[in-house]
């Protein structure tokens, strides 16, 4: 009778570490080299490669660089000026070349990086950048003490060949760069309340097989659009970057409507446990709601910035 206790308390613990290790326990866990180790039909990127890359400062940020199995990089955002040297450092270390650079939305923590590159001189080369900024009147109008933002990022893209800049990306517009294809699934949205945020352009990248979906800093009203927009034909999604790095961004019905296996989180660690200073969920921001809802939807795995460059393939 013991030994049969024993078997079944062993077996106990095997399923309670199989569920912890896969995230659906807590849901934040499960380490990058076994991203998608998950069983049979289990996710791969089929020899591509993402990496989301730490933060080098406090701040927030988003920086991705995406290797298909050619070679090829694509990046989206980038980060701030500070995670400059960390982004060129990466980009030199895959060849020095990007064929794709995405850009949701011209906010510091997602466009200072590439700025500062092009203001320096940063030895990697670039193709082709993809972004669609409203006018400066407008970034003056609804968010005048970011606008400075704006105009830095718009006069180090002025430099560059006109060839190398796809200005305004919008829905229906398909971009590829070998076995991936990139198509951005709306043109800003021009919301009046959190403007520069909700202007984020969401991007939908297959790769393999795989829909990887990026949101930028989309808040509750571009989430809602979106999801409006994409009511009937739907979005598939397989890997989903957090929109506004995990807090505040789109509503609980728009993650619902993705149904990600895996979340991309470009959260630190304070902004990972809300945490102002004062310990443990001190601070005001709507993190642990988030991670609540992706716990409620069974996310097999949750990668964040908080450890460290986060890589998936």
């Amino acid at each position: 009778m013991k030994n049969r206790t024993r078997r079944i308390m062993g077996l106990a613990l095997v399923v309670v570490l199989g569920l912890w290790n896969i995230g659906i326990i807590t849901g934040y866990a499960a380490p990058s080299s076994n991203a998608f180790a998950y069983g049979p039909g289990s996710l791969s990127l089929g020899g591509a490669k993402l990496t989301l890359l730490a933060n080098q400062s406090a701040s927030q940020m988003l920086s991705v660089v995406i290797e298909t199995k050619s070679g090829s990089l694509i990046v989206i955002d980038g980060g701030t000026p500070e995670d400059a040297d960390h982004l060129v450092s990466t980009i030199q270390a895959k060849g020095g070349h990007v064929s794709a650079w995405l850009l949701t939305h011209p906010h510091s923590d997602h466009v200072g990086a590439l700025t500062t590159i092009l203001e320096r001189g940063d030895n990697i080369t670039i193709d082709g950048i993809y972004y669609h900024l409203a006018s400066i009147e407008w970034y003056q109008e609804y968010e005048s003490y970011r606008a400075d933002m704006v105009a830095r990022f718009a006069d180090a893209v002025a430099k560059l060949p006109v060839e190398k800049l796809h200005k305004n990306v919008t829905r229906g517009d398909i971009i590829t760069v070998d076995e991936v294809t990139i198509k951005p699934l709306n043109a800003p949205y021009l919301f009046d309340y959190n403007s520069i945020n909700n202007s984020s352009i969401a991007f939908l990248l297959e790769v393999n097989g795989v829909n990887i979906v990026f949101l930028g800093d989309m808040g509750i009203e571009a989430g809602n659009q979106l999801m409006a927009d994409y009511a009937i034909e739907g979005i598939p999604c397989d890997i989903l970057q957090m929109a506004h790095h995990g807090q505040h961004g789109v509503s609980e019905e728009v993650y619902k409507m993705l149904s990600p296996r895996v979340c991309l989180w470009p959260t630190p660690g304070w902004l990972w446990d809300n945490d102002n200073g004062g310990g443990y969920n001190s601070g005001p921001w709507k993190t642990l709601e988030t991670r609540a809802w992706m716990e409620k939807l069974g996310v097999l795995g949750n990668y964040s910035i908080k450890d460290g460059d986060q890589v998936i393939g």
